[in-house]
């Protein structure tokens, strides 16, 4: 079987290393779903990287045209690298959300590539004055509520490094349905340390009409 390939590059690298709630489940149901053109262009982060987000295409088969998807492609530029991601946009309790899904993932090799997961992470959205702002959930937020058993949802505990189990050296990947995913956003949406601020991106339009 021919593994997908991984960019270990920009936002991919936190996504597998740790940072982001991570689930193997998407976060979203297709009933949640929005498009919104005004998201359509090219942004500039405000730490100067660089957001080009274009509605996803899906093919359709062999030598046939693609269709639009009710969903975008972001490629997401640092100095480190570029990565792509389909990202649905979706409504949850009257706020909206994008869920991140890796597009294209390439590694050194095939070896490599077979034995990465693509995950979904997920971050809250808003858009006011032409500008967006996307902020994640916080996976030391999460593990610290696991810890004080203040919260139950599936999961499983990932070793950063092999051979080591100690409580400091894993990441959680959230194993539950998206109902129970949803329930616990719905939960701690309104709870600002649920949120990474080192990770919140306010992007600027570049060259808006």
């Amino acid at each position: 079987m021919k593994a997908k390939n991984i960019f270990l590059t920009g936002l991919v690298v936190f996504i597998l290393s740790g940072c982001f709630v991570k689930s193997l489940h998407p976060f979203y149901k297709d009933g949640d779903l929005l498009f919104r053109k005004e998201f359509l262009g090219t942004w500039t982060g405000n730490d100067s990287s660089s957001w080009k987000i274009e509605q996803h295409m899906k093919s359709t088969g062999i030598l046939q045209p693609h269709k639009p998807e009710n969903a975008y492609l972001i490629t997401y530029s640092d100095k480190k690298g570029t990565s792509q991601f389909s990202v649905h946009l979706f409504n949850l309790g009257n706020k909206l959300f994008f869920d991140f899904y890796p597009e294209e993932v390439e590694s050194s090799s095939e070896m490599m590539a077979s034995h990465l997961v693509p995950m979904h992470t997920v971050a809250r959205v808003e858009q006011s004055s032409g500008k967006i702002t996307i902020q994640w959930y916080n996976e030391e937020w999460l593990i610290g509520m696991f810890k004080q058993n203040r919260i139950r949802i599936a999961h499983e505990k990932i070793p950063l490094e092999s051979g080591k189990s100690d409580d400091d050296n894993f990441q959680v990947v959230l194993t539950a349905s998206t109902d129970d995913l949803q329930k616990f956003m719905l939960k701690y949406s309104d709870d600002p340390k649920a949120f990474n601020k080192d990770y919140t991106f306010i992007l600027t339009k570049n060259n808006p009409q």
